[in-house]
């Protein structure tokens, strides 16, 4: 844990920087579609958060194991590795859970709330989306109900006050 003495503005964007090219390095070599979509996110500032980090940490990790036990098979088999990058000897699973261990530790442990506030004005600008969609489509075809007042107003009108029963007297 950084000292609240190196805890600078240049040290965070250093870190930050190093946690950067650590995941877009994993980004270009690992395939998993859930770690990639975290990936984005992260990279665009969207979800930075402890517990989206520790996900796609789990999901690479998961990962790396399976690499583990198909390279113990194929060392029984006596085939070559194929998984492993070229001039590395980190997998490209191992590099995802690196840069998504990074990200972890580096994230906040306090819920982002400015990422929530994203994620509710999104939805608001959906929903009223939606209700724009529909408003047009009912401003085309009224609806039963309407159609239905429009008849008894435009029949009110038509009435003369003789022809009204008189529910309630004063």
């Amino acid at each position: 844990m950084l000292s609240r003495t190196t805890d600078t503005c240049e040290t965070r964007v250093a870190i930050e920087c190093y946690v950067m090219a650590a995941i877009v390095n994993a980004r270009e070599v690992y395939t998993d579609q859930k770690w990639l979509i975290w990936a984005d996110h992260w990279i665009a500032g969207r979800d930075r958060s402890f517990a989206s980090a520790k996900m796609a940490h789990q999901i690479a990790r998961r990962a790396c194991d399976r690499e583990s036990v198909e390279m113990a098979d194929s060392e029984q088999d006596g085939s070559e590795n194929q998984q492993a990058l070229p001039g590395s000897t980190e997998t490209a699973a191992e590099m995802a859970a690196w840069a998504a261990g990074l990200a972890m530790v580096t994230a906040p442990v306090v819920p982002d709330l400015t990422a929530t506030f994203r994620r509710l004005k999104f939805a608001l600008r959906s929903s009223f989306r939606s209700l724009r969609s529909t408003e047009s489509t009912r401003s085309l075809r009224p609806s039963l109900a309407g159609r239905a007042v429009a008849l008894a107003r435009r029949a009110a009108s038509t009435m003369s006050s003789s022809q009204v029963p008189q529910t309630a007297r004063p």
